[in-house]
């Protein structure tokens, strides 16, 4: 398995709000980061702004602000996620395995035979 690199962020966009700016579901049993609908709704207004008129320096700036910490979250969650599947299919396997060895018949005469003397 291969990880990307990501690069880190400098500075934070100045409208981010640091409480409520990310939002946490739920989704098949793991937590997924994203954006809260107040950041959303920033960065879509941005956008639209940008469509109709040249945003400003400091709103470009915000807007590439923003795209770095969707790139964080989208890592943060494919770690996570990735981190789960693995350890759904260790265990898995672990109790596939486990079965196995247990669907064997441990009451044979010839266990019977070698353990009578400990009951």
């Amino acid at each position: 398995m291969t990880t990307s690199l990501i690069l880190p962020i400098t500075t934070l966009p100045k409208n981010l709000p640091l409480d409520g700016a990310i939002a946490i579901t739920l989704q098949d049993g793991v937590m997924i980061f994203r954006a809260s609908q107040n950041t959303q709704q920033r960065i879509e207004n941005l956008l639209d702004k940008r469509e109709e008129t040249p945003l400003t320096e400091t709103e470009e700036q915000e807007l590439d602000d923003f795209a770095a910490i969707d790139d964080y979250l989208s890592f943060v969650n494919r770690m996570i996620r990735n981190n789960f599947l693995m350890t759904r299919m260790i265990r898995n396997n672990f109790l596939m395995t486990s079965e196995s060895s247990l669907a064997k018949d441990w009451l044979s005469e010839e266990e019977n035979e070698a353990w009578k003397d400990l009951a």
